[in-house]
């Protein structure tokens, strides 16, 4: 059985960084073809900006659209309005330790899994929020994440390399 059945990565708004990796990993894990199957991976906003039904941004869209991925239908999801997704997750991961910090907050994450992204696979420090920061800043994270989720797929699926 694999360690994690749902993911849940958060950032503030859902709107660039989360869903970036949502859409990221259900791709890398769609394409080892069924060895990753019953992995379910959602994300949600923590921050006082997030809403519900945002499209992601077009920085986000355009980065994953180069790398085969459809996004339009990619909306945002408040984690304060829609708990249910924290207490079906096994594993949260946030962009930053801020974000970490208050998912902690919420009672539905008792007992739960939540670290950085960037903690759980080994790595040190956040990853920056590009929104508003130009196209450089949307690059950088996306590598970011990319790495972070490499490194990821194997702690999933221990059997698996990728």
């Amino acid at each position: 059985m694999m360690p994690y059945q749902s993911i849940l990565f958060v950032c503030d708004a859902n709107t660039c960084r989360s869903p970036m990796a949502e859409a990221m990993l259900k791709k890398m894990l769609a394409d080892l073809e069924g060895k990753a199957r019953g992995i379910d991976v959602r994300s949600a906003g923590i921050g006082t900006q997030a809403r519900d039904n945002s499209a992601i941004t077009f920085d986000a869209r355009f980065l994953l659209k180069a790398e085969g991925i459809d996004a339009e239908d990619l909306r945002s999801k408040d984690l304060k309005r829609h708990k249910e997704l924290l207490e079906e997750a096994d594993l949260v991961l946030t962009m930053s330790q801020e974000q970490k910090r208050r998912v902690h907050l919420l009672p539905e994450a008792d007992g739960k899994g939540i670290f950085t992204l960037k903690e759980f696979v080994g790595e040190a420090g956040d990853i920056a929020d590009p929104f508003g920061r130009g196209d450089a800043a949307y690059i950088q994270c996306q590598d970011e994440i990319r790495m972070c989720l490499q490194k990821l797929i194997p702690r999933l699926l221990p059997n698996t390399s990728q």
